[in-house]
Parts: C-alpha cells; structure tokens; sequence
C-alpha cells in the first residue's frame, strides 16, 4: 500500500514536472515546443501510427510518395498517451500532458533509486529533479520536440532492480530489470545505447561496488555470493529479449527492406566514422559537448543549431547539484565509495559525450581522435556506432550528479532538518530558470492546419501534391508543417521524415527548379528556364499520380523569390486562389472553369493577395 512517504515526494514531482507548461500562459492552446522544432513531423506520426496494428510501424503510405515504404514509429509511449488524451484534451493539451507524464515518469523512477540507494525519501526528491529536469532534456527534448528521448524512466528502474539482483541474488529483481531494459528499448533503442555504457564503470568496478552495493546503509538481504551473479544475469539477459528482443528484429525487418523511408543503409550513411569529420568541435552542426559546456552559465551559452529543424543544446550543470555531490563525498564517511561512483558515472557520460577529440572548448581540443572514453564506447558497445549526437550521452552525466547530490541533502538534512530535502529541488529549478542556458520561458507555438488543406477536394481531383516553400523562408530547415497538413488533406506528399530532400523530386526538371529558386543568389531568379524540359517532367509528375502544386505564396523569403515562383509556374497554367494558398493543376479536368474570381487573370501571374 502506498504510504504518506511515497505519495507527498511522487505529489512534489508532478508540481515540478508540470512547471514547464506556464510556458503556454498565454499561448492560446498553443504546443510545448518550438515553432521550427521537430514537432509538426511527432504530430503526423502520432496520428498515423495511432491505432494498434501501426504502433510498432508499417507502411507510410502519406509520405515519400512516390516511393512509399515501411517506417517505424519513434515514440511508442507517445503514440499511445496522444491516442489516449486527444478525444478528451484535443491535440495541444494531449501533447502538452504526455510532455509532463514523461517528465515525470522519470523523476519517479530516479526516485526510486535514490530512495534505494539514501533510504531517504525527501532528499531522493533532489537526485529526481536533477535528473528528470536537467538542461538537455528541457531543451532538446522539450523544446525540440524530440520527444522519444523523454522516456528516460526504464532505466532508473533497471538500474535499481539489477543492483538488488546483484546484491540479493534475486531472480524476480533480475527478471524486473531485464525487463526495464527491454522497455526501453522499445520506447527509444537510442536512449537504450545510451545507458548500455553504464555497463563500462559498473563491471569495471564491481569488486569495489560489492564493499557496499551502492547503498548508504547496509542491505540486510545482501546475501549474494559471485556464483549467484551468473544465473541473476542470465535471467536478466533472458528478460532482456522477451520484452526488447521481438521489436528489435521487428524494427530489423522494417530497416532491411530496401524501400522503408527508414532505411540501415540510409542511416548508416549518415552515421560517423575515421577520420570523424563531423564530429570535429568546431562543425557547425556540433554534434558533440564541449566540457566547458557543463559549466556554462547564462541564456546566451544555449547552443541553437538549424539543420532540417531547429536543435536546442544545453548541457549545464549548475553549481547547486554540484556542490551537494561534493558535500556528500565528503560527508559519507565510511560509504564515500557509493557517492564516488556515481561522480565516476557523471565525469565518464560527460568525458563520453564530446566525442572523439575530447574538446575543451571549440578552441581546444586532442590533436586527434585519442578520447579513450568516447573510442571504447563505440567499438565496443553493441549500436554505440549508431548514435549520431555523442552529446545524449549527457543524460548520464545528470543522472550520476543527481544520485551524488542526493547524499549531499541527506547530510544537510543532519544538520538543518527534513524541511532541507523539500526546498533544495525548488532551488535547482530557480537556478535552472535564473542561471543556467535554458530559455525561460521555454518556447510554444499554435500549430494548426490551414483550412486550404481540409478542402483541397473543392479544387483538385483525387492524387498526390507537392507542397511549396521547401524551406523555411530562405533558411536550411525542411517546412516541416507539410506533415501537419498532410493529416488535415490525406494525400501523398514526397516529404521525407528523415528531412532531407527527395531524391525524386531534385531529379525531376520542374520541381528542382522551384526548391533552386528558393536558394539561389537574387540575380538568378528570372533566368530562362527550359521550358521543354520542364514540361516533360510536368507530365512524368501527372503519370506518377501528382495533380497539384499547392503554394503559400506569404511564406517566401520576399516578394522577389514568390515571384520567380508564381512566374515559373504561371507558364504552366493559371493558378486557383484558395483560402489563402496558390494552387497549381498538373492535370486538365473536364470540369466546369472556376469562378472568376478563383482564377488569377494574368497569363503569367505576379503574387496573388492572401486571402482569408
């Protein structure tokens, strides 16, 4: 039965869990998350992938077109609360809960290990909120809408359930862990690669670990003997691929097919290896920490990246769960070793996540690729080579300070008294405001689909389109919003999740020809087109199923690229005015003409006025 001492601390960590959303005051229904950030495409995944035979992945028919293939759904745990909560909530307040269960799913879990590790509930409350509530979460993930990452909290829990295992020799506590593990792969293999590495310092140190079991006071059912550790682990292993083995060769099948728009060939090219260009400290796409990012101070330190969306990267830890780590190294007598090794987590994740070259700063840096950390993680783990952003090995860094810190507030709760362990995480959560690189407030957006796109039927027969701007007014950032409205309207679109540029549509005459007019230099923009060319592709478009080209002709960088636009397509056909949107017909129809005032009446149209 839960008791007083487990209600009140799981109570606190929803109030902090849900701090982020006074974010939205204001807002009008608006999404936790930034306007450029990843969250257009979560949305389309969370309705397409919404009921049950989709959960896991299958054919995306809506995107890719006309090269449609199998994908796998990134965020199982977030498809399943969105489908839950938006009947009642609506989209916005469905996602904005799922953002806050997460949040705090995590910072239970960490709890609980606290607890096991402190045998105190209050000051557990802090490792909780350094953990749940650190820099990169709030703003990669939150922010960025990169919300698979938010499910952090199998692995607390299989930590707690594995080390009881070990301890106890237990089989139901190695059969828990095994399967925490297995969970989270199946909420996200990347975070699952992630904590693997664990296993490094873990092994590494058992025999000293042993002394105390990383635990402040002496378990009582420690009984374990190292014969015991091979059938805890061997159950554990076999809970292991129970739970996570199936969606692992699910997730195998689905990459291995050689038309998924996921592919391991296409992954695989994206990933890094000798001599690491693009890991180097001072690429633009920064892919790695630097350690001087952990003790960046100010809003200025936040690291904002463009890529196909727009990244947040923040890796601070502050000064407060620092020093309360510090002050229970100290303090911990004759269990220092318990705070020591989760100091040794904390600086091995943060040694981990700066990559190869093992950076200072963009400044400073090994002459080479020799960061022992970084090098023995990625041979050595299974899937390390996997991982694109090195920096998400991060989340380690906060949760071996957060369990450090932790002890730190059971020595001033010694001195000054329980109400300590209530107060300091609501000092973490100031400093986070006040000092650290996290924006507050932290960004939201209004995202809905036009009205042009629900009623695309009214103007154009049964097919798929392409949607212009590519780009997001000049910027290197896919107009991610296509997936939003691709729900609204139900046709293919080519857009790709994976937010590079067709191939299909850069070899077409006609289409590369409007995403280059987004792009090229302003003196190129009313050069001569081959007008033979591009009506060939216009037709090789109409054969492979596209009936229009729907344009938000406000949405361009200025007037004098909409126009080179609008005059490109203009010699092709007249274009429809349409709830605001310039809508292009590949196909003739034997329909009646539109009305007069739907059509623009100059044969090579200049911008049409935006309409309601």
């Amino acid at each position: 039965m839960p008791t007083r001492q487990t209600i009140l601390p799981l109570l606190y960590l929803a109030l902090i869990a849900a701090l982020p959303c006074l974010s939205l005051l204001g807002a009008g229904g608006g999404y936790l998350a930034d306007p450029y950030s990843e969250l257009p495409v979560k949305l389309w995944a969370f309705a397409t992938f919404g009921d049950s035979a989709g959960l896991f992945g299958g054919l995306a028919q809506g995107i890719g077109y006309p090269q449609p293939g199998p994908l796998n759904n990134p965020d199982v745990v977030g498809t399943l609360l969105m489908s839950a909560f938006r009947p009642l909530l609506g989209g916005p307040g469905a996602y904005n809960l799922m953002v806050v269960l997460q949040l705090w799913a995590s910072m239970a879990a960490c709890w609980l290990l606290a607890r096991d590790l402190t045998r105190d509930h209050r000051a557990s409350l802090m490792a909780a909120v350094v953990f749940g509530l650190s820099p990169l979460v709030l703003v990669y993930c939150v922010a960025g809408a990169v919300t698979d990452m938010l499910n952090l909290w199998p692995y607390p829990l299989a930590i707690l359930w594995l080390l009881r295992a070990l301890r106890r020799g237990s089989n139901r506590d190695a059969l828990l862990g095994g399967a925490a593990v297995g969970v989270g792969v199946i909420t996200c293999p990347y975070n699952a690669v992630i904590f693997s590495a664990l296993a490094v310092p873990l092994l590494a140190l058992l025999p000293w670990i042993r002394r105390s079991w990383l635990t402040l006071s002496p378990d009582p059912h420690a009984t374990a003997r190292p014969v015991d550790w091979l059938r805890v682990g061997l159950l554990a292993l076999l809970a292991v691929g129970l739970t996570g083995g199936a969606y692992l060769l699910w997730l195998r099948g689905l990459m291995a097919d050689p038309s998924s728009l996921m592919s391991e060939e296409q992954v695989a090219s994206s990933r890094h290896a000798a001599p690491w260009p693009y890991l180097e400290p001072e690429h633009q796409d920064r892919y790695v920490a630097y350690l001087m990012d952990y003790l960046a101070v100010g809003k200025e330190q936040l690291v904002v990246r463009e890529a196909g969306s727009r990244y947040f990267r923040a890796f601070s830890t502050g000064l407060l769960a620092p020093a309360l780590a510090l002050l229970g190294l100290l303090a911990s007598r004759g269990r220092r070793w318990v705070v020591g090794f989760w100091l040794v987590v904390a600086v091995f994740f943060a040694v981990a996540s700066t990559g190869p070259f093992l950076p200072l700063s963009s400044d400073l840096s090994l002459p080479g690729a020799y960061n022992p950390v970084w090098m023995g993680v990625f041979h050595l783990l299974p899937g390390s080579s996997m991982i694109l952003e090195p920096f998400r090995y991060a989340l380690g860094v906060s949760l071996g300070l957060g369990l450090a810190s932790a002890v730190g507030v059971v020595a001033l709760q010694r001195r000054f008294g329980a109400w300590v362990g209530w107060v300091l995480p609501g000092v973490f959560v100031l400093e986070l405001a006040l000092l650290s690189p996290v924006p507050v407030p932290l960004p939201s957006v209004v995202l809905e689909p036009d009205a042009a796109y629900a009623t695309l039927d009214e103007v154009l027969p049964p097919g798929a389109i392409i949607e212009l701007p590519y780009f997001t007014r000049g910027s290197h950032r896919f107009e991610r919003v296509h997936f939003i409205n691709q729900v609204a309207h139900g046709r293919p679109i080519p857009d790709e999740v994976a937010g590079f540029l067709p191939s299909y549509l850069l070899q077409n005459h006609l289409i590369s020809e409007l995403i280059e007019l987004e792009r090229c230099s302003e003196h190129l923009l009313f050069r001569d087109h081959d007008m033979a060319l591009i009506d060939i592709d216009r037709q090789e478009l109409v054969d492979d199923g596209f009936v229009g080209i729907v344009v938000d002709h406000n949405a361009y960088e200025n007037d004098r690229r909409r126009e080179a636009v609008m005059v490109l397509l203009g010699q092709l056909t007249h274009p429809i005015r349409h709830h605001g949107r310039a809508v292009f017909s590949l196909v003739s129809t034997d329909d009646p003409p539109k009305p007069k005032d739907q059509v623009a009446e100059e044969p090579l149209p200049l911008p049409l006025p935006a309409t309601p």
